[in-house]
């Protein structure tokens, strides 16, 4: 299925019924490098990974020396703040490594990873029509008339382009991510979120928000419907189970949304099948869990002026804005990333066919040093496209 953009008005939607309106066409730079198919003879990792030494293109040696500087990082607490780091090469889990008390089995907490299941969420619900990217966002509270927020679109909300003031970033323990994760606002994160005002117009400014994706987790909920058991029962049945992603556990607030911006556990394992998913441009053993282009939307990067680095959702190695950062320095501007608090992160690189993950606890003075030993990883491995 290909993914399509509905017109914005009701009388442009019924002119153009039943037709294939717009298709996501992405021509920026880093996401119009094409994603690698898989490669030949090997298979999905929906039961198992396939394991194999590292292959050519990949210096063992210096993959190694990465593998043990990421794990020799400390932070004030003096516990190492790599917990599990996998390297996935062409389909094969080449190299895992956990700190002591922790394995295979070990889930580990999104954080905001997080953010990316449940754009993955949208993505299914687009392509089965049940979500229109460019309507206006069905929030109740926004519905009265004259409501600027009325006006806010999926599509803005995916690449926080809302103008709502629920911004993350505040250092003040009151902050509004604080009070919406672990005060009064985690009771019931839809409404504590969606009853903020517009502060910016709509595309007009990026504000990483936490408040904002749990708008869209609200959305996405209310458009399933069955309350927490049956957004876990869609949840399992059109993302997870079809990709192996056995050990996920999502959770939910009193209300019943899922905390789509920051509470989901997996295995460092099933974090890699989520990651190779997008690196395979959502289709996974022949079939399109992710709609035809909705990869290529989520590495769009959002339209504001002050946005360098952030797509829908995802995290892209481009060039960052001020006080936005470069997910991994130095590194391919083909690679994106789920990226979370405490250096979780799942970097794929479409030019090396590659998927790392970080797992672990760091602290803010030590992340420069985690995205560098992540960096650093990627850099042992030989592009595999021209196209880099």
């Amino acid at each position: 299925m290909r993914l399509v953009f509905m017109p914005r008005t009701a009388s442009s939607r019924a002119a153009y019924a039943g037709a294939v309106l717009v298709t996501v066409l992405v021509s920026v730079a880093g996401a119009a490098v094409p994603l690698p198919p898989q490669p030949a003879g090997v298979p999905y990792p929906t039961e198992a990974w396939p394991v194999a030494p590292p292959g050519p293109g990949v210096d063992v040696e210096r993959l190694d020396a990465a593998l043990d500087a990421a794990f020799e990082l400390r932070g004030w607490n003096g516990l190492p703040d790599t917990r599990a780091l996998l390297v996935v090469h062409h389909g094969a889990l080449v190299a895992e490594r956990y700190a002591q008390g922790f394995g295979p089995d070990s889930r580990f907490q999104s954080w905001s990873m997080a953010k990316t299941v449940t754009q993955a969420l949208v993505g299914i619900l687009v392509g089965q029509k049940r979500l229109d990217l460019r309507a206006a966002a069905p929030v109740p509270a926004w519905r009265a008339k004259d409501d600027p927020r009325g006006a806010i679109t999926l599509d803005q909300l995916l690449h926080m382009t809302s103008g709502l003031d629920n911004a993350d970033g505040s250092p003040e323990p009151d902050s509004f991510a604080s009070r919406l994760l672990f005060g009064p606002g985690s009771l019931d994160v839809f409404a504590y979120a969606s009853n903020v005002p517009a502060i910016n117009a709509p595309d007009t400014s990026w504000a990483y928000s936490t408040g904002t994706t749990m708008i869209v987790a609200g959305i996405v909920g209310r458009t399933v419907g069955g309350g927490s058991a049956g957004m876990l029962a869609f949840m399992h049945r059109e993302l997870f189970d079809p990709i192996g992603m056995r050990t996920v556990v999502p959770e939910f607030d009193a209300a019943g949304t899922f905390l789509g911006g920051a509470w989901v556990w997996a295995t460092a394992r099933d974090w890699a099948r989520l990651g190779y998913l997008y690196l395979r441009d959502g289709v996974w053993d022949g079939r399109h869990v992710l709609p035809e282009g909705w990869v290529g939307y989520s590495r769009t990067p959002a339209p504001a002026p002050n946005n360098g680095v952030y797509g829908a959702h995802l995290w892209l190695n481009l060039e960052p804005k001020a006080k936005q950062f470069a997910p991994l320095p130095g590194g391919p501007h083909s690679a994106f990333c789920l990226s979370g608090n405490g250096g979780q992160m799942v970097v794929v690189v479409p030019t090396r066919d590659l998927v790392v993950v970080r797992l672990g606890v760091t602290q803010t003075m030590t992340f420069p040093a985690v995205t560098q030993a992540v960096a650093a990883v990627v850099a042992t491995v030989a592009p595999s496209s021209p196209e880099e």
